[in-house]
């Protein structure tokens, strides 16, 4: 996998591919506020910016930072002005700058995952939070086995793995959503090898495993269930990694 991942390449299909229900979201903000309760919030890895407005609805001030140009515009044009690109191992901001960060679905992104950490817990005063989520079935892990990848291969590391290394000072209830989901329609976003584990597959790998799934799979639904967890840490327990 590639060692820097940049999504300028996937910022027009981003949402359409990591779709991210409403009830969801809100659900996540309102846990996140819960905690926050105020101040200056750091989106690390902040993307097309929806975690960044839920949060600002909320009273909360954020600020975000994107290595991707793309996605930053794409956040920008929801409504978020306090927009940074720039690297996440070395952050443009002075020690202490915010009072809590949210780093949701990139730290499996960040090879040196440890530097991207302890730049967050420099310029943030209280909490640092991150979700871990889980599907039924998985076609991805499917798509993995088909083309080689071992399962979970990532450039850094997940927060339920984080969270093995030090313990969150706060677990949120899990969210749980589910849906009827036909097997064509998901089976469709990986043909377009929209996802970052697929960016080194070869094309004849890749359309070979397409080829195996579309007919395993034709015509089979399934009940889809997903299922997030808010994970928050104290910036002081996050600072010995």
């Amino acid at each position: 996998m590639p060692a820097r991942f940049n999504f300028d390449r996937v910022a027009d299909v981003y949402e359409e591919t990591r779709r991210l229900p409403p009830p969801v979201l809100d659900g996540l903000a309102e846990q996140m506020a819960s905690v926050f309760e105020r101040g200056r919030v750091f989106d690390a890895g902040v993307g097309t910016g929806r975690y960044a407005e839920a949060l600002a609805a909320r009273g909360l001030a954020v600020v975000g930072l994107d290595v991707a140009r793309k996605m930053l515009e794409r956040a920008r044009a929801r409504g978020s002005d306090r927009l940074v690109q720039g690297e996440l191992v070395h952050l443009p901001f002075r020690d202490g700058a915010f009072d809590h960060a949210i780093a949701i679905h990139i730290l499996h992104l960040v090879a040196d995952w440890r530097a991207m950490v302890r730049e967050l817990g420099r310029v943030t005063r209280a909490y640092v939070a991150s979700t871990r989520e889980t599907r039924d079935p998985n076609i991805h892990r499917w798509y993995d086995e088909k083309v080689g990848l071992a399962h979970g291969a990532k450039a850094g590391i997940d927060a339920e793995d984080l969270a093995d290394l030090v313990p969150p000072a706060v677990r949120f209830p899990r969210i749980t959503y589910q849906e009827r989901m036909a097997a064509e329609a998901y089976l469709d976003l990986l043909g377009t090898k929209t996802f970052t584990s697929q960016w080194d597959v070869p094309d004849d790998v890749h359309e070979r495993a397409m080829r195996e799934l579309r007919a395993d799979l034709a015509g089979k639904a399934f009940e889809s269930k997903r299922t997030w967890e808010l994970l928050v840490w104290r910036v002081e327990d996050l600072r010995g990694l």
